[in-house]
């Protein structure tokens, strides 16, 4: 009980202040909030400037990314074709000579 009562007392004391500090202390908000908005204003045409630059950097690395990307799918497509024409062209030469063969089988030419 004694205990409670010295911390509720403790913390009663509050320091007079006098006017000409409470002026003080609002003149230094005032100032405070009017230079931040201030800050703010002077330093978003550098910040727009910097996302604007990167975003044009971004788009000129993308570009030939884009090109490089789309040339590999080419190859890759153009590779595939290839190796699908000559396959077909093998399968076409063999069965082209194995029908050859039994025409002269059956013919009795060889």
């Amino acid at each position: 009980m004694l205990r409670s009562a010295f911390y509720r007392n403790a913390f009663r004391f509050v320091p007079e202040v006098s006017p000409a500090r409470y002026a003080k202390i609002a003149r230094m908000k005032k100032t405070t909030s009017l230079i931040v908005p201030f800050l703010l204003i002077a330093l978003s045409p550098l910040a727009h400037a910097s996302v604007a630059s990167g975003a044009h950097q971004f788009k000129e690395d993308l570009k030939p990314a884009g090109r490089q990307t789309g040339h590999a799918a080419r190859d890759a497509a153009h590779a595939i074709g290839d190796g699908a024409k000559s396959a077909g062209h093998a399968i076409a030469d063999t069965s082209k000579r194995g029908y050859q063969a039994t025409k002269k089988w059956v013919k009795g030419e060889e």
